[in-house]
């Protein structure tokens, strides 16, 4: 899918919202890194502050950028806010004072820059559990950080699963943990206790140690052909052509237990190409993952190229 259904979308978006918070400077990198995926007020423009129409608006522009497929994950997400304020209630119409806000009308938007011109402009999704940031720049796109959680992360009924958002994201790196011969599961298998949460956590730039695992180039047959299915999940989330993603050195990891439902966490993590998945609160069963690229995240290769050929 081209720019232009994007650019579209976002001038659409733009003109239909008079409301100053909506557009900011692009150079306002301090803004434009200060992504979070907990429920909190955030800069850029709700739901709540904005009409059915123009709702609909920020919905096309997601359209434009994810497939259907994660954009069913988004709208899931943004649902399941009201699942989670009824399990946190248990059945109870008055919240504690010192409840967390569920609300699926706080998701914002933010445009940066301006998208009619040649200069680079990007846009942001953000609110409790999701995260979506496109830097557009010479005709080119960034799609890092994309961070996507559920809590609850699965919801069952007579035992059968009602709604689980990010299904695919575990269950395929577990069938690869599980088809790794027995060497290299020993590798992978890092840690018997997983961490809290994902380690990058929100930080503006990828800058800890993830070392360690096994190096999916020596993968061979069907463990290799699950480690490429596990790429493929979180790239092909995207509507806009990505190019050629580099997992040149990528290992994979997984920490604490190989069993569904229980507490555990994995990654795939090069110079190029970094996946986290961690579920572990609530007693797994609240799920958290992100896609970066510790070297374009909000576009910092493509801006680098971008002001080397046209800046010079």
């Amino acid at each position: 899918m081209s720019i232009d259904r994007l650019r579209e979308a976002v001038v659409a978006l733009a003109d239909a919202v008079d409301d100053k918070r909506l557009v900011r400077p692009f150079d306002d990198e301090e803004e434009r890194r200060n992504w979070f995926y907990w429920p909190d007020a955030r800069n850029g423009v709700p739901f709540s502050d904005m009409t059915s129409d123009q709702s609909q608006l920020v919905y096309g522009v997601l359209a434009a950028i994810l497939n259907v497929h994660a954009l069913a994950k988004v709208t899931t997400i943004v649902g399941l806010e009201e699942v989670l304020r009824e399990v946190e209630l248990g059945g109870l119409r008055r919240r504690r004072p010192d409840a967390l806000p569920r609300d699926p009308s706080k998701y914002f938007t933010t445009v940066f820059g301006e998208p009619t011109g040649d200069e680079p402009w990007g846009v942001r999704f953000e609110g409790h559990h999701v995260s979506v940031n496109v830097t557009v720049a010479g005709g080119e796109v960034a799609s890092t950080p994309l961070f996507l959680g559920a809590n609850p992360a699965e919801v069952r009924h007579n035992g059968r699963v009602v709604l689980r958002p990010l299904a695919e994201e575990e269950d395929t790196a577990r069938a690869l943990l599980q088809s790794l011969p027995e060497a290299q599961r020993r590798r992978a298998l890092v840690d018997d206790r997983a961490p809290d949460d994902i380690l990058t956590f929100n930080s503006p730039r990828v800058e800890v140690d993830l070392a360690g695992g096994v190096p999916i180039q020596d993968l061979t047959g069907e463990s290799q052909a699950i480690a490429d299915e596990l790429v493929s999940l979180h790239v092909e989330r995207m509507q806009l052509h990505v190019p050629h993603v580099d997992t040149t050195g990528v290992h994979f990891v997984w920490a604490g237990w190989p069993e569904r439902g229980r507490h555990h966490y994995y990654r795939l993590a090069g110079p190029r190409f970094l996946v986290e998945y961690d579920n572990t609160q609530n007693d797994a069963n609240h799920a958290h993952s992100v896609w970066r690229d510790p070297a374009n995240d909000f576009g910092d290769d493509l801006l680098r190229r971008h002001l080397a050929q046209d800046h010079p």
